[in-house]
């Protein structure tokens, strides 16, 4: 009696979860309604928002995309500030200029879905540098943590200054007071040394290190709501907007955004809630008091971010080509 073995079943590649597809298939139906939404305000409301446009100041919008360069370098600033501190070693750790050479560069990543491209194609030039994949990536996930607490945090403060919530000043003394406790090396610093240690790097936070990168980021915040609100006073419909509710208000919404799942780069998510926090009935028209053209005129400033991204990222991969040239010796 002879024995007959059964046919070997070709190996079939391991289908992804349904929990992992999920995300996926949210985010393209959540970009498909987008979409839809955006055809349907440009047939119906594409005059209205033309003629809001149209008296834009343009000075303005330009001056607003000069001081988004500035955010380049706020960050680069950040990197500089944690790799030392981490002490990725003075030979390993990149100059100032070229820590925005390489952001720049990176620029395009922001455009991936799923929010850790920008980081990725950073650690990834910079390994180039020397510095050791671990504090590379640990500075990666210390400036992703601290942007959004400290975008939330600082947008709460802003706004409970300005009256909006509930409470009044209770709420910037309670945000403060958490925001002391966090970054106190006891439990910020430990959390911080986690985050590292995971990636390879043994630390010990001071009060200094962890202040001084929570520094930086308060700045980034700040210069950042400063470019917005020159972009926003382009439009004399919103001169009548407080400034202090404004800046929170954008802080807030962005670190929302953010913390949207299906929402690359938090778009629609984030115009919509700065939309809701901003005072709609300090608004100089009453056509603009309609919340879908101030969403449009908001959305706008996603344009300004992304000519600024355009710009940087070309002109740094032309400065990174010249240096990477070769040159030829002298003849004679």
């Amino acid at each position: 009696m002879t024995g007959r073995t059964s046919p070997v079943e070709p190996h079939r590649p391991a289908r992804p979860a349904r929990s992992a597809r999920l995300p996926r298939v949210l985010r393209g139906v959540y970009l498909v309604a987008l979409a839809v939404a955006v055809v349907w305000v440009v047939a119906t409301r594409g005059s209205q928002v033309a003629d809001l446009i149209g008296a834009a100041r343009p000075g303005l919008i330009g001056a607003s995309l000069l001081a988004g360069f500035g955010l380049i370098g706020l960050s680069a600033w950040f990197w500089s500030v944690s790799l030392r501190m981490l002490d990725a070693g003075p030979s390993a750790t990149p100059t100032w200029s070229h820590l925005v050479l390489v952001t720049a560069r990176a620029l395009p990543g922001r455009y991936v879905p799923g929010g850790v491209a920008f980081a990725v194609s950073r650690v990834s030039l910079l390994r180039r540098a020397g510095a050791g994949v671990g504090p590379l990536s640990a500075t990666a996930g210390l400036e992703m943590a601290l942007s959004l607490t400290v975008a939330l945090a600082y947008g709460v403060v802003l706004l409970g200054f300005a009256g909006v919530f509930p409470g009044g000043q209770v709420w910037v003394v309670t945000v403060l007071a958490l925001l002391g406790i966090g970054a106190s090396p006891t439990v910020g610093g430990r959390a911080v040394a986690w985050v590292a240690n995971r990636r390879g790097v043994d630390i010990t936070m001071t009060w200094g290190g962890h202040l001084r990168l929570v520094g930086v980021s308060v700045g980034f915040w700040t210069w950042s709501a400063a470019a917005f609100m020159l972009y926003l006073r382009a439009f004399p419909v919103t001169d009548e907007l407080e400034t202090v509710r404004s800046a929170g208000a954008f802080m807030l919404s962005w670190g929302v955004g953010f913390l949207s799942v299906i929402a690359p780069q938090g778009i629609g998510v984030a115009e919509g809630s700065l939309a809701a926090l901003l005072d709609t009935h300090r608004l100089g028209n009453q056509e603009a008091g309609n919340l879908t053209d101030l969403v449009v005129i908001l959305g706008g400033y996603r344009l300004v971010l992304l000519v600024r991204d355009l710009i940087a990222a070309a002109g740094a991969e032309i400065i990174a080509t010249a240096r990477a040239r070769p040159v030829s010796p002298p003849t004679g």
